[in-house]
């Protein structure tokens, strides 16, 4: 079948010639178009579509061979029949020589000269689709071969970021090879922080220094943002107009066009890749666009895998860095020392250029910095350590940090609580983005304030604030136990002294009070009206008995230890203060809760802690009042599990809040006869035995201190 948009011409300079086979061939559906002037039969065929042309042999000016010639030099699939009255073999040679399709003598047969048209114009057709099919061709075969490139180039930018894993090399790597495939001036690679609410650029190439490190995009805002919000790709043709986007990244991109494809691993979006300024001034397409998506597929597994790595990696040296401590600390003697070694720790994990400690004093709400290493503006002696003269540390403290109300493992909060205060105090360095407040807590109350920062333009991410949590907590811990050792042996060895130094004084003691006694059997008329005489037996017998706790204080006592049931114990213990609580008055009521409550302890030391608590609760009522014991099962505050907590509550009059952080100090007393020693045996004693102890008091209200043993259910 011949379509009906063939494209006739007729040529002949007869007139009624043209007008006969015009009639003919239009009836048969065809565009037919003749000229019987030959000269606009050339211009027709050099300038428009024809698909056959019919043309006279003998013509004036131009002949019919000269018009094939025209034809077949326009185009060559043309077929072309001849018209002759003139027939010769020689003339029918030249013309199939020539490329005529057919040569037929006048007058024409119709039936033949149709005939001629309809198979000139199949194959007239049939060329044309197959020119049709071999251009389709190789348009596929250039388009398979360009996307064979792409595979290529896309195996090889994943087989390179596959080799990489240092996360830095690798996305300097992903944003290179993303322009290469893409042919892009300007990239870059942005990560989505930890806490899911920004982006930052990691690498790129075209920007500014200042760009990539001052960017920090909100997630959902510009193209970026947009693109890791909803994680779909996106191609915007020119950003300086599109409705969307209009200048949001003209300081970053420019005004040219721009691909943004997300960086998705399973249903986690990572970040973003960004490309712009396509070379050439080109416009980036969709299937740029495609290529882009698939490079960052790809890119997102390099990038989570070379993450998982580092963070592993991160572990191992966090596990180096608390093995280091523990290796180090016998060697350190001082708390200097001590602060000096964590910086170092620290520092190999994450920058630190300065680092404070601070005393916390609870009843005043005052920080006071005892300590500070790096780049800091505080005072330094010439020995480099901070001035801690009370003059110095009074100038540098920081006063009204309300911290009692704060979750004190919400190091962020802190952090930012004590940041406002330090802001704009030229004695400190000025915090920027990175740094951190780390509380040490004893005893459920912040006792030290570790602060850490860096001059960075980053502040320190999660990971990073959960490892100096981690070492500089556990580290502290392992330091205390460390000086408490440590102190045990200088005890031990105070005490073998003092065995010898007492022995030494019992005597003298002896024959003194010996001699006190005679005096007071042979004169008693003296001894009774002397008040001389009565506070020299006072003072003897008060000697005697500091001699005595001086001896119990500095022996451990060996720790033997043995299953030892703790109700037992507080009852014992409150039998022998009975005639106390007698004298003065004060009811007595102990009870325990259903539990466990048997633990591995020495049972003199244990009998001495609940005799310590019940003789200061009685020195604390003079006037009466009550004393109950309570056991329960409880976790404390600052512990992640339960304990068991027996409960020493007293309705005296309290302890004053200046006076309750120095109570477990040695040799700090209230009383006028006391020691200072009692509490500081309760609270070596309870450590030695993994325990704590928690205070609340109030003046004139009473106290209560808890005692909490680990519990094995």
């Amino acid at each position: 079948m011949i379509p009906v948009t063939s494209r006739i011409i007729i040529v002949d300079d007869e007139e009624r010639m043209c007008n006969s086979l015009s009639e003919l061939l239009a009836g048969e559906g065809h565009e037919v178009v003749a000229f019987p002037k030959p000269a606009e039969a050339v211009e027709a065929i050099r300038t428009q579509k024809v698909d056959l042309v019919i043309t006279d042999i003998r013509m004036p000016e131009i002949d019919g061979l000269e018009i094939l010639r025209v034809v077949k030099e326009t185009d060559e699939d043309i077929p072309v029949i001849l018209l002759t009255g003139y027939a010769s073999l020689d003339s029918a040679l030249g013309a199939i020589g020539e490329g005529a399709y057919d040569y037929l003598l006048k007058p024409v047969d119709f039936s033949r000269l149709e005939l001629s048209v309809n198979r000139a114009l199949e194959h007239r057709h049939a060329e044309l689709a197959r020119l049709r099919l071999v251009e389709e061709l190789r348009l596929s075969n250039l388009i398979l071969q360009q996307r064979v490139g792409e595979l290529n180039a896309l195996y090889e930018a994943g087989k390179s970021i596959g080799s990489l894993i240092n996360i830095k090399g690798l996305l300097r790597q992903i944003v290179v090879l993303a322009a290469s495939v893409t042919e892009a001036n300007v990239g870059s690679i942005m990560l989505v922080d930890e806490a899911g609410e920004y982006l930052t650029i990691e690498a790129a190439i075209g920007l500014h220094d200042e760009i990539v490190r001052k960017t920090k995009l909100p997630l959902g805002a510009s193209i970026a943002g947009y693109v890791a919000k909803t994680g779909k790709p996106l191609m915007v043709e020119d950003v300086e107009h599109d409705d969307r986007f209009q200048r949001m990244n003209r300081e970053r991109y420019g005004a040219a066009s721009l691909l943004c494809a997300p960086l998705r691993i399973k249903n986690k979006i990572l970040g973003v890749i960004n490309m712009a300024n396509k070379s050439g001034d080109q416009v980036f397409t969709k299937n740029d666009l495609r290529l882009l998506t698939n490079f960052a597929a790809q890119a997102a597994v390099a990038v989570d895998d070379a993450s998982e790595f580092q963070r592993n990696q991160r572990r191992l040296v966090e596990f180096e860095i608390l093995h280091d401590i523990a290796r180090e600390l016998p060697g350190v003697d001082s708390l200097v020392d001590f602060r000096r070694m964590l910086v170092d720790q620290l520092r190999r994990v994450f920058p630190v250029d300065y680092a404070i400690w601070f005393d916390w004093d609870a009843s005043n709400k005052i920080l006071t910095p005892a300590g500070a290493h790096g780049k800091t503006e505080i005072p330094l002696t010439d020995s480099g350590k901070l001035d801690v003269s009370r003059t110095k540390r009074e100038m540098l403290a920081i006063a009204g940090l309300d911290i009692d109300n704060l979750d004190l493992e919400d190091i962020a909060a802190v952090s930012l609580l004590l940041g406002e205060k330090i802001k704009g105090n030229k004695h400190f360095p000025q915090p920027k983005e990175a740094y951190m407040a780390v509380p040490i807590i004893r005893n459920g109350k912040p006792a030290y304030i570790f602060y850490l920062g860096s001059n960075d333009e980053r502040p320190y991410g999660t990971d990073d604030i959960s490892l100096a949590e981690l070492v500089i907590s556990q580290a502290s811990v392992l330091f205390e136990k460390e000086q408490t050792l440590l102190n045990a042996t200088r005890l031990m060895t105070m005490g073998n002294m003092i065995s010898e130094i007492s022995h030494d004084l019992r005597k003298p003691l002896t024959l003194i009070k010996g001699g006190l006694q005679i005096v007071r059997q042979r004169w008693p008329e003296i001894t009774e009206s002397s008040e001389f005489f009565q506070m020299a037996e006072d003072e003897v017998h008060r000697m005697n008995d500091l001699v005595r706790e001086l001896v119990d204080f500095s022996n451990p006592n060996r720790y033997e230890t043995a299953k030892i049931d703790l109700r037992q114990i507080a009852e014992r213990a409150g039998e022998l203060v009975g005639p106390d609580l007698r004298k003065h008055k004060i009811t007595f009521e102990i009870s325990f809760g259903a539990a466990n409550w048997e633990v591995i302890a020495n049972k003199n030391q244990i009998m001495e802690v609940f005799l310590n608590l019940f003789i200061n609760a009685i020195d604390a009522m003079p006037e009466g009042g009550s004393l109950t014991v309570r056991g329960e099962i409880e976790q404390p505050a600052h512990k992640s599990q339960e304990y068991l907590a027996i409960k020493v509550k007293d309705t005296g009059v309290g302890i004053r809040k200046g006076e309750i952080s120095r109570i477990f100090d040695r040799y700090f007393t209230t009383k006028e006869t006391g020691t200072g020693l009692g509490l500081a045996v309760v609270e070596r004693v309870i450590s030695a035995h993994s325990g704590t102890l928690h205070i609340e008091s109030e003046e004139g209200q009473g106290t209560t201190f808890t005692i909490y043993f680990p519990y094995n259910s």
